[in-house]
């Protein structure tokens, strides 16, 4: 099977220390990063330590069970992939797992290639549910670079760093065209306005070249000047 290129983390929560062993010592053998610890006590100090995308829980821990583990889990931490591994096979135990908060339900004994696969899908399916966490548009002043929401990090020319100064001085306030130009230290005349226009349209084919999922929020206030509002699509 093919591992994704950052190991999964797995956190497996299994009072029974030869099993639990098992699981740490095979599962790592397709490409995932697995820790064990037997109690949900220690599970959750093991969550405040490091990231774990997926907690495999047996039902029968002692303190706190398993069930128990699930449901408060899927209120503290909604992004976490749980999965249960037990030795109850009835399918009111199962159907209670799931109305508990797990994903996935494994009755033991159980099949690590099929469990190791299971996990890997399960991480795709919640890492396509999570919402990406977005920055807004950033101007490094300093070096000269245009950080898009994506983080896709796009290097300006001296005149497209001092346009977008401007514009993101007051974001979604309109600027003259005659400040850009006084910025711009461009001499006046005839045709410095159709000269701002084509690097302003030069800005924008780079900017969509290279973040392309991203709308670019430069809008053209037409006979007046521009403004800069990430709220809105940009207007050509």
């Amino acid at each position: 099977m093919d591992h994704p290129s950052a190991p999964i983390q797995v956190a497996v929560c299994e009072d029974n220390d030869a099993l639990r062993d098992i699981l740490v010592s095979v599962l790592p053998r397709f490409g995932l990063r697995v820790f064990g610890v037997g109690s949900s006590e220690a599970l959750d100090r093991l969550l405040q330590e490091r990231p774990v995308d997926i907690v495999v829980l047996d039902i029968g821990l002692p303190g706190e069970d398993g069930l128990s583990a699930a449901a408060r889990l899927r209120r503290e931490r909604p992004h976490l992939g749980i999965v249960m591994l037990t030795a109850r096979a009835l399918l009111d135990d199962r159907i209670r797992g799931m109305h508990q908060g797990a994903d996935l339900y494994f009755v033991k004994p159980v099949d690590m290639a099929e469990l190791a696969a299971s996990l890997t899908s399960l991480h795709r399916r919640l890492a396509q549910a999570k919402p990406r966490l977005r920055q807004p548009w950033k101007l490094s002043r300093g070096r000269g670079v245009l950080e898009a929401p994506d983080g896709t990090a796009i290097e300006l020319t001296e005149n497209e760093r001092l346009i977008l100064a401007c514009l993101l001085a007051d974001p979604g306030t309109s600027v003259d065209r005659e400040d850009l130009i006084r910025a711009l230290h461009w001499e006046g005349g005839e045709k410095v306005y159709m000269r701002l226009a084509s690097a302003v349209s030069r800005l924008r084919a780079k900017v969509a070249g290279a973040a392309p999922e991203d709308a670019f929020p430069l809008r053209t206030l037409h006979g007046t000047g521009y403004a800069f509002r990430m709220d809105e699509a940009p207007q050509s």
